[in-house]
């Protein structure tokens, strides 16, 4: 009974007299309340409710209209649903407290449609149809930067300990770099070990104190994209724990790399058999079919992989390692899709585009979803591009994030894996923060314009 787990994780952790709830929003942001301990066992019993309408939030936190789950539906609750594997202890709070991550159904018990984990369920349920089984992997890229920002309100590196000087240079792979924020990584592998969060190896970056961290693959790519969505609140909990900020804010300095969310993908056939084959390093069957439906889906469901105004500005043709071309290559990091050579049974998909910012559980469903269409529909595969993807190829995924936002709109792929109620949510939310972004006028245009025009 799920009731047994919480009242065992109580009786096992008696120091604890604090719950955090928490789900993703639409746009990745974490939500929800904290609650005493008794309250984890009400949520274990399916008694715990929250506002549906709180999914469907812009980035400010503001309600979006048009989304029909507001006034017009009398903004009703939904019933949330306790992650069994997700309990666990976080420490970055001043006090042992547990966390729990929460799920959405409807009233009537079925899934809420515009729960970002059970869109991501939705398209699993496709690959279980056909008795399949993806597997994936996600890497997560962030920042660590000084708590304190400047007057204008923009970012700025930490001091280098022991000097008055802040990070400057990339230092890629530095271990000395690494070893200066020792206390900050051992405070997430500590947070990692209580919410059972089986990241890997963490590393530096292409950038001043910017870094890497990625999580081992999982069978389930729903407990996969719980865990990236847990490990992105650890990180933050844990730099704010020792006085920095960590973000993931896809392009936080304009002079230096941005961050990405890359996902590693596979599939597996009902025996357990990666359905990925090789011949003469020529991707085959399957496995050709799932990459040429990504480079057709991709254009499509791009504002999934960038979400924000920000995330276009990581995305520049030629300059930074975020693809912008429609391409595939063996261990080519220019392109869209990377294949990493590895074992037969680790052969599987690179899928490089999305920006740190990401909803972990819309960019597994948008790559699962780009993959199961090309397994079904065959599509042909592009000639392998070989060296610099940026100088063969036109950059059709440097476009505006007005752009994308439309697309999204009109894509069958993303109506039919998604659901309509789904992606009519994703844009009523999506032209809110377009109205308001370009209703903004910026410190750069009154310095530009003011006095000189």
């Amino acid at each position: 009974m799920p009731t047994n787990i919480a009242r065992q994780f109580l009786k096992d952790h008696p120091e604890i007299d604090r719950v955090e709830f928490l789900y993703v929003d639409v746009n990745g942001v974490p939500r929800g309340k904290w609650a005493n301990a008794n309250s984890l066992t009400k949520a274990f019993e399916g008694e715990l409710r929250l506002p549906r309408s709180s999914y469907v939030l812009d980035i400010w936190g503001d309600t979006a209209e048009g989304t029909g789950l507001l006034m017009q539906a009398g903004d009703q609750d939904g019933l949330c649903v306790a992650v069994e594997h997700s309990l666990g202890v976080i420490s970055w709070l001043g006090k042992p407290a547990a966390q729990c991550l929460l799920s959405m159904d409807d009233q009537d018990g079925s899934p809420f449609y515009a729960d970002p984990r059970q869109v991501l369920k939705r398209v699993l349920d496709r690959y279980s149809e056909d008795g399949l089984q993806p597997v994936i992997a996600l890497e997560l890229e962030f920042y660590l930067i000084d708590r304190n920002l400047l007057p204008n309100g923009h970012p700025q590196a930490p001091v280098i300990p022991g000097s008055s000087q802040r990070y400057s240079d990339t230092q890629l792979l530095s271990v000395v770099e690494m070893q200066d924020f020792e206390a900050v990584f051992t405070a997430i592998e500590s947070a990692c070990k209580g919410l059972n969060l089986p990241a890997e190896t963490v590393l530096k970056e292409n950038s001043p104190s910017q870094f890497e961290l990625n999580l081992h693959h999982q069978n389930d790519a729903l407990v996969a994209a719980d865990q990236a969505f847990l490990l992105k609140r650890a990180i933050k909990g844990c730099a704010q724990q020792h006085g920095f900020i960590a973000t993931f804010m896809a392009k936080p300095f304009a002079q230096w790399a941005g961050n990405g969310m890359h996902i590693h993908a596979s599939v597996l056939d009902q025996s357990g058999n990666n359905i990925f084959k090789l011949a003469d390093r020529k991707p085959q069957g399957a496995y050709a079919n799932a990459i040429a439906g990504l480079l057709q889906a991709t254009p499509e469901l791009l504002a999934f992989y960038a979400p924000h105004a920000n995330s276009y500005r990581r995305m520049v043709d030629g300059v930074t390692l975020a693809p912008t071309t429609l391409s595939w290559g063996y261990e080519n990091r220019t392109s869209l899709i990377r294949l990493p050579l590895a074992d037969p049974a680790a052969t599987r998909i690179e899928h490089r585009l999305a920006g740190g910012d990401a909803n972990p559980y819309l960019l597994a469903a948008a790559t699962l979803a780009g993959m199961h269409h090309g397994i079904h529909t065959s599509p042909e595969l592009p000639d392998e591009t070989i060296g610099d993807a940026y100088s063969q190829h036109p950059a059709a995924l440097a476009i505006s994030w007005a752009e994308a936002v439309q697309r999204i709109s009109r894509s069958d792929i993303a109506k039919s894996y998604f659901g309509e109620k789904f992606t009519h949510c994703f844009d009523r939310i999506k032209q809110a923060e377009l109205k308001r972004f370009n209703a903004t006028i910026t410190d750069f245009e009154y310095n530009s314009y003011l006095r000189h025009v």
